[in-house]
């Protein structure tokens, strides 16, 4: 890239975390509506790695997966922690896989190396493009999506700590902004434009059968920099089995993903008046 369980049924700790502190959306109601009539470019931020919660096997399920060759990246603190970096049929996963990358076709020089290779699956893309759709389907005259993949600000080691804390203190901290870190200018945004951007928060497959998937989006006027509304939303179906997932080319995990995040993007959307009700 360019740089159903029941609520408390199942849940990691860290997904618990997450669904209690997510407030309400701010919504700006008729605040909105311009965006509606004058255009909206959608812009991604860059995802966090996919993580396995308790219980799940990671090196049977990727011996499931028979889709491109695996690639890796082990710094010292992912070391430390007997994890690492990995990129399978394009997904970016941290997880204990000794053997794995033993077999691995190649190692990236970095972990930046291997999050900004060509041929990686940028979920927070695959994102944009869901929320292109229910734009576009919602009347919304003028939609697009940005080609470039904005950085968090704050993220210094793009490699897990024991809680995931140097990936999610960070979003946090974006979302909880009242202007936005970035700086929008034509031919990326046009005169009148607003800016739609749309982070991952949460990003973890297991324990059991279930997704956690946190969705973040806010809505900016680009001219000022002022956030116009915001929500997120956290969604956690539940899946098939994750050899089933990473089976073949993964394309059972990403179609999982999109429908996850298409939940939560309509939910997002409605709530900031993107959307009708």
């Amino acid at each position: 890239m360019k740089l159903a369980v029941a609520a408390g049924a199942g849940l990691s700790m860290l997904a618990m975390l997450m669904l209690a502190i997510v407030p309400a959306a701010d919504a700006a109601g008729d605040l909105a509506e311009p965006a509606r009539e004058s255009g909206i470019v959608i812009v991604p931020l860059e995802p966090p790695p996919l993580t396995f919660g308790p219980g799940i096997d990671a090196e049977q399920v990727l011996a499931a997966n028979t889709g491109a060759g695996l690639s890796w990246a082990a710094s010292e603190a992912v070391a430390e922690a007997g994890r690492t970096l990995f990129a399978i049929s394009g997904i970016v996963i941290l997880a204990s896989l000794p053997e794995r990358t033993r077999q691995a076709d190649k190692r990236a020089a970095s972990a930046e190396a291997l999050l900004n290779a060509a041929d990686v699956w940028v979920p927070t893309v695959a994102l944009a493009e869901g929320a292109e759709a229910l734009l576009q389907k919602a009347g919304v005259s003028s939609v697009r999506r940005s080609d470039q993949v904005r950085p968090v600000p704050g993220i210094e080691k793009r490699e897990r700590t024991i809680t995931m804390h140097n990936w999610y203190q960070p979003i946090a901290t974006w979302y909880g902004m009242s202007k936005t870190p970035f700086s929008y200018a034509a031919p990326e945004v046009r005169p009148g434009e607003r800016v739609l951007e749309v982070a991952l928060s949460n990003f973890e497959l297991g324990p059991g059968r279930a997704l956690y998937v946190l969705v973040s989006t806010k809505l900016v006027d680009p001219a000022s920099g002022k956030v116009i509304s915001k929500a997120r939303k956290m969604v956690y179906p539940e899946t098939a089995d994750a050899r089933t997932l990473f089976a073949g080319d993964a394309s059972a995990f990403k179609s999982t993903f999109a429908a996850a995040g298409r939940d939560a993007l309509r939910s997002n959307l409605r709530s900031m008046g993107l959307l009708s009700k």
